[in-house]
């Protein structure tokens, strides 16, 4: 799904990528300075303008071409293609800009400068040099999509390895008549379903600021830190903003699959302790009241024919948009909780 949300959060990504890019340039450039024994300057601007170059190349074909155009591919397709692509872009841009570098500073003509670049330089040296920079590049990115935001920085400095608290909101998003849907589907068709799905609401969740707390099965777990959650009410515009797209997308899911995706979802908020767990696989989790509540009021949406429940504790501590409104259901008393929690239906004004 193409959106105004979704390219601006690859361009970051992309300006992230030219700055590492140039950083890592410029390092290079100052090292084959003195491998060749020369004044550092031009290399090291050769080498910021490279690494640049490389740093957008790489973010560029990654987050429009290889993530948006071929996720669905193999793995083996993709490691060859990456391979391809870097490797002829990478060595475009460094015999182009060698070349011109050569014109500039020792007044070749420019086939004069093409020649020594490629056959009397270090051209080989330095597409050597640029391929293995590359390969460490994507295979950090490829390390950091495994995780959630921030958990790579978080393992290497430690932080969390004791259990600590924090105020967060969580959000937890079920498809509805999954059991069904995938019966009518079969195994594969489905989890082409599922995989579309959550394609589909990326663009929801960046507009929202949440994390990706969990995948389980058909359900998503979404979560903020407290203040960032009730901020414009993202916590609620997120439910909402994913109605909204698989409702302009339901022709399309029904053309494809013969059904759309419905879901119920509920949200609520308190403290947690968030903390790494496991040895030979490590994880950040969250432990607490506040998700097994959450969880169980999300369990009461299909008792109470509601799509969206959120608690009062939390629809106090936050300005409803002006869309929609909250009904009061009733005092539900929840397993493994002493008091009864009030629970309220957040539905659009027109419904």
């Amino acid at each position: 799904m193409k959106s105004s949300t979704l390219r601006s959060f690859k361009i970051k990504h992309v300006l992230s990528g030219i700055l590492v890019g140039v950083i890592a340039g410029g390092i290079i450039g100052i090292l084959t300075s003195l491998l060749d024994n020369l004044f550092f300057l031009p290399p090291t601007i050769r080498g910021i303008i490279i690494g640049g170059i490389i740093g957008a190349s790489i973010k560029l074909y990654e987050e429009f071409l290889f993530q948006a155009k071929f996720r669905k591919k193999s793995y083996p397709f993709l490691l060859v293609s990456r391979k391809i692509l870097y490797v002829l872009t990478f060595s475009f841009w460094l015999i182009l800009i060698n070349t011109i570098s050569a014109v500039i500073e020792h007044q070749y003509s420019f086939l004069q400068a093409l020649q020594q670049t490629v056959f009397e330089g270090s051209f080989i040296r330095d597409i050597i040099i640029a391929s293995i920079l590359t390969l460490l590049i994507i295979s950090i990115m490829q390390i950091r999509r495994l995780h959630r935001k921030g958990d790579l920085f978080y393992f290497i400095t430690g932080k969390y390895s004791k259990p600590s608290e924090v105020k967060r909101i969580f959000l937890f998003l079920d498809l509805k008549s999954s059991t069904e849907i995938a019966e009518k589907l079969g195994n594969i068709n489905y989890s082409n379903f599922l995989i579309d799905y959550y394609y589909d609401i990326t663009e929801a969740i960046l507009n929202s600021s949440a994390e990706i707390y969990q995948y389980v099965g058909d359900e998503i777990v979404l979560t903020w830190p407290f203040e960032k959650g009730i901020q414009n009410s993202n916590c609620i515009n997120l439910y909402f903003d994913i109605k909204n797209t698989f409702e302009l997308a339901k022709d399309t899911y029904i053309s494809k699959y013969g059904v759309y995706p419905e879901f119920k979802a509920a949200v609520h908020g308190g403290m947690a302790v968030i903390t790494w767990i496991g040895d030979i696989r490590k994880e950040i989790v969250f432990h607490g009241d506040v998700l097994n509540t959450t969880k169980r009021i999300q369990d009461e949406c299909n008792k109470l024919d509601q799509s969206f429940l959120i608690s009062q504790s939390l629809m106090e501590q936050i300005e409803l948009p002006a869309y929609c409104k909250a009904d009061y259901i009733e005092d539900i008393e929840l397993r493994g909780k002493a008091d009864k929690v009030k629970l309220y239906g957040l539905k659009f004004i027109t419904d």
